[in-house]
């Protein structure tokens, strides 16, 4: 597996936690789900910021990927960005 595959997975993981806190907490599912889910994202998401950081200056990511991770959509943005650097890495 490439790092860039590996980051890619990793921030489809992180989307679907912090969709799983939305769901929890819009829907008020319970607070300790809230809490465990929250700490893992919180963390999940410094952990994508530093390798998305890391891919950028050894050039595996545009940074411009950065930039979508650190939004405020968090891993949706950094998968979003992921993908659309995934296809025009095809088309080139």
């Amino acid at each position: 597996m490439t790092y860039f595959q590996g980051v890619r997975l990793y921030s489809a993981l992180e989307s679907c936690v912090f969709t799983g806190l939305l769901v929890v907490w819009i829907g008020g599912l319970g607070e300790h789900a809230q809490l465990v889910l929250g700490w893992c994202h919180g963390i999940g998401w410094l952990f994508l910021c530093a390798a998305v950081l890391i891919g950028c200056v050894r050039r595996v990511f545009p940074w411009p990927v950065l930039a979508a991770t650190v939004s405020p959509l968090g891993p949706i943005g950094a998968l979003i960005a992921i993908e659309l650097a995934a296809r025009q890495r095809r088309i080139a």
